[in-house]
């Protein structure tokens, strides 16, 4: 048989078998699911949506938001830690499920955060905000440590036992060495109000929270907690610039995978995820809501939620604080 022919026959005999595993490598080919482990209208939801609805545009499937609640997101961070790990299951992640209870729970965990799940990219972040009411005496941070260092007497509100805004107190109190009172309530907004009516001295709550009594003047802002200046608040000094060395914390959202999903996924949905995001409309929306675009590579995205256990676990460490 001449070589050219044999080359041909071949080709065709071939072709069947080899089309149908390109068709299946192609990926999405199918619905994925997007995990969010808490209720639908809060943050977490809201963001992770809006970062779905760019993926479905730009990659021509849909990505589906399911919640599953419980446990403080513990239930739905399972579901997707024991999914096929293949793209079609991924979870939107957040402080609670990943950087927090795995370090700061009293009883284990049911998974190892840092091999059962592969970080894929930053949807977006905020830090926390300090805010005090407006006819709070304290107009800088370094006034209100001074007369803490001083013996007065400072209370620091939260939104229960915990939550982003305990913990910063903790982190605050462990740091300046100062006996700060933690004034626990059932969640941000009531804390909010009591804070408007001088009930306790301060906050330090994910900044989105405070935002719109920031801008109408019923709160005022001393700083925020992020490592450098906050974009929509540049005015606004961090704490570390104002004396409290360490005090770093943030609250976030991003997308996760099941640990052994190919790489070639991950980077692809990491490309369109940072694609998106990057839409002026995307940003003007998250702007809104008081947070900044995230897209970072996995690489990046898995160095920021080592920073953010390492903070939580050093924290644990110094106080012995532990929660259920």
């Amino acid at each position: 048989m001449k070589p050219l022919l044999r080359i041909a026959l071949t080709a065709l005999l071939l072709g069947p078998a080899v089309a149908p595993l390109h068709a299946q490598d192609k990926y999405p080919s199918r619905a994925v699911r997007v995990v969010v482990p808490f209720a639908a209208g809060g943050a977490t939801d809201v963001l992770t949506r809006i970062a779905a609805t760019e993926l479905s545009r730009r990659l021509g499937q849909n990505f589906v938001v399911e919640n599953v609640t419980g446990a403080g997101g513990l239930i739905g961070a399972q579901q997707v830690v024991t999914a096929k790990p293949d793209g079609y299951t991924l979870l939107a992640g957040s402080p609670g499920p990943i950087t927090i209870m795995p370090v700061i729970a009293r009883k284990p965990v049911s998974y190892d955060v840092e091999k059962d799940l592969i970080p894929i990219t930053l949807i977006a972040d905020s830090p926390g905000a300090m805010v005090v009411g407006k006819g709070s005496k304290y107009r800088t941070i370094q006034e209100m440590l001074a007369a803490g260092k001083s013996g007065a007497r400072l209370t620091c509100g939260s939104s229960g036992v915990g939550a982003f805004s305990h913990l910063n107190c903790e982190l605050l109190k462990s740091l300046t060495g100062l006996d700060i009172v933690h004034v626990p309530y059932r969640g941000a907004a009531p804390a909010l109000v009591d804070l408007v009516g001088g009930q306790f001295d301060f906050i330090i709550e994910n900044y989105p929270s405070p935002a719109k009594l920031i801008e109408s003047g019923e709160v005022r802002l001393l700083g925020v907690t992020s490592a450098a200046r906050f974009q929509l608040k540049p005015e606004a000094a961090t704490l570390v610039e104002s004396g409290v060395k360490g005090h770093v914390m943030s609250a976030w959202i991003g997308l996760m995978a099941p640990a052994g999903t190919p790489a070639s996924i991950i980077d692809g949905i990491q490309r369109e995820t940072a694609e998106g995001l990057k839409d002026a409309s995307v940003q003007k929306r998250l702007a809104d809501m008081g947070v900044v675009a995230g897209g970072n590579d996995p690489a990046t995205f898995a160095r920021y939620l080592a920073d953010e256990r390492s903070t939580y676990r050093a924290l644990s460490e110094r106080t012995g604080l532990k929660v259920d």
